[in-house]
């Protein structure tokens, strides 16, 4: 298992309720994971607490399809991605937290060798991105 933790100051100005209400939120959750999305539809469950999503998204390898699982907690969300790529199966598992003025994400990544070390490396790139994104939204 691969592990990183990613965690971005919230800015002065964003309120803890906000944070969490963007949190909770999973269509933005799902359009700020996803920057290249193409579509998304609930599976099964509830956006008001856990709800399972298949989500099309453009990888530079191309278009995928993969499911993903939100589940709002009292401090957060959970998120977890399972995908088929065509190099094996990968899971990655997001547990997103406001904690010390902070917005932190911590992650595990299940997976071969290659997607492992390939997954990890997207997250440290690109999360702090989604992370202000997200940010972001909980202003408006």
């Amino acid at each position: 298992m691969a592990t990183t933790s990613v965690s971005t100051p919230i800015p002065a100005g964003v309120s803890v309720q906000h944070t969490l209400q963007a949190l909770h939120n999973h269509e933005l959750m799902i359009r700020t994971l996803c920057p290249s999305l193409i579509t998304y539809s609930l599976e099964s469950g509830d956006p008001a607490s856990t709800a399972t999503y298949s989500v099309t998204d453009k990888k530079p390898i191309g278009q995928t399809t993969y499911k993903l699982t939100l589940t709002n907690t009292p401090y957060g969300i959970k998120s977890l991605v399972q995908a088929k790529p065509p190099t094996g199966i990968l899971t990655i598992a997001g547990n997103w937290c406001i904690s010390n003025g902070s917005l932190r994400e911590d992650v595990e990544i299940e997976g071969n060798f290659m997607m492992k070390k390939m997954a990890k490396g997207n997250v440290e790139r690109t999360h702090p991105q989604q992370h202000s994104l997200l940010l972001q939204q909980a202003t408006a």
